[in-house]
This record gives structure tokens, C-alpha cells and sequence, in this order.
């Protein structure tokens, strides 16, 4: 009997991608003059502009999304993150689904093979013009955790809203879990 599918982001939903985009800016801005150090936790938007104020377009965003010193910033969201997906591996067939830069999805994916063995299946969105929706993909009867609710505007069965309210994920009225015991909960 085949296991249920059960697509899992991971920026913000496996990793904490805002720690490790502070961290790196730290690192990569702290030698300039008028250097604020990033504070994860006052983050405002998803662009960072309110807590980076020193990347001044595009470009220098998207640099420290493919930098290797990002990932190697890159940490589990919670404590709960790693035991939580073990067990959801025995009762569900995981499946990553994650949108990026070339560049970025390719660290991610050296990422989730050292950190995530168990976890075979990736689908990995080249974002083009950086559009947060992941309805290429089809995941008819199937489980959808992710951060973003443009990203669960596909053709999964069961939507699952993850991790705190930010104001690029306010509004949404369905499913929520704030984090992986919630999961674990909701789906064990």
C-alpha cells in the first residue's frame, strides 16, 4: 500500500532561512560604517530591506540567497523539526517542494542530503520572476505544509499554513500550525 503524499516547504517551514539571512548579512556587513547588526526577530518583510538596510537592491538580496555562508547558517526552525519529519517519514511518502534561484535550490538540495537522508524526493522551483506559487505541481490528494498561502493555492487536499504570523502570511483562514509538534498533532 502506497504511503499518502506529503509536500513540505522549506524556507521558514524546515529551516529558519530568517536567522541564517541575518547571520550572513552580519557577517558579510559588519565591517561597513554604518552597520546595524540584522535582528532576526524584528523582521518586518520578506524583502529584509527592514532589517538589512544595507542591501540596496535585488541583486545583493539574491547573492546572500545563493551564498554558501547562508547555508551554512542554515538551522532546523525548531528542535522538535528533525524528530517530528523521522516520524512523518514512516507513515508519509516526504516530499520537498521548494522555489529558489538555480544557484539556491542546488545548496538547498546539498543541504537536505546531509541533513535529511530519509527524504528522497525534492521538487525544486526555478522562481524565474520570483512568483511565490508552487500550482505547477500536482498534488491531487495530497498534504501541503508551507509558509507563504500563495504557495498552497494548488490542488493539494489538505492545506497546512506553517509557523508564526508575519505580515506576508496574514489573512489566511484555513489550517494552521505554528510549528512541528503542532504537525506532528495535527498529521501523527
Amino acid at each position: 500500500m502506497s504511503k499518502r503524499k506529503l509536500f513540505i516547504d522549506y524556507d521558514l517551514t524546515i529551516v529558519d532561512s530568517i536567522a541564517a539571512f541575518a547571520k550572513t548579512y552580519n557577517s558579510y556587513y559588519g565591517h561597513h560604517d554604518r552597520f546595524i547588526p540584522a535582528d532576526p526577530d524584528k523582521i518586518t518583510s520578506y524583502d529584509f530591506k527592514c532589517i538589512c538596510p544595507l542591501i540596496e537592491n535585488n541583486d545583493m538580496k539574491m547573492a546572500m540567497w545563493e551564498s554558501e555562508l547562508f547555508f551554512e547558517f542554515v538551522d532546523f526552525i525548531d528542535s522538535d523539526t528533525l524528530p517530528v519529519l523521522e516520524k512523518l517519514n514512516d507513515a508519509y511518502e516526504l516530499i520537498i517542494c521548494s522555489i529558489g534561484t538555480p544557484k539556491n535550490i542546488a545548496l538547498k538540495s546539498f543541504w537536505l542530503e546531509r541533513h535529511l537522508p530519509f527524504i528522497n524526493n525534492y521538487i525544486l522551483i526555478n522562481n524565474g520572476n520570483c512568483e511565490m506559487n508552487k500550482s505547477i505541481v500536482n498534488m491531487h490528494g495530497a498534504i501541503q505544509i508551507d509558509d507563504i498561502p500563495s504557495n498552497l493555492e494548488g490542488n493539494s487536499e489538505l492545506k497546512i499554513l506553517f509557523g508564526k504570523e508575519f505580515p506576508w502570511n496574514r489573512g489566511w483562514y484555513g489550517k494552521r500550525c505554528k510549528n512541528w509538534k503542532e504537525v506532528k498533532m495535527m498529521l501523527l
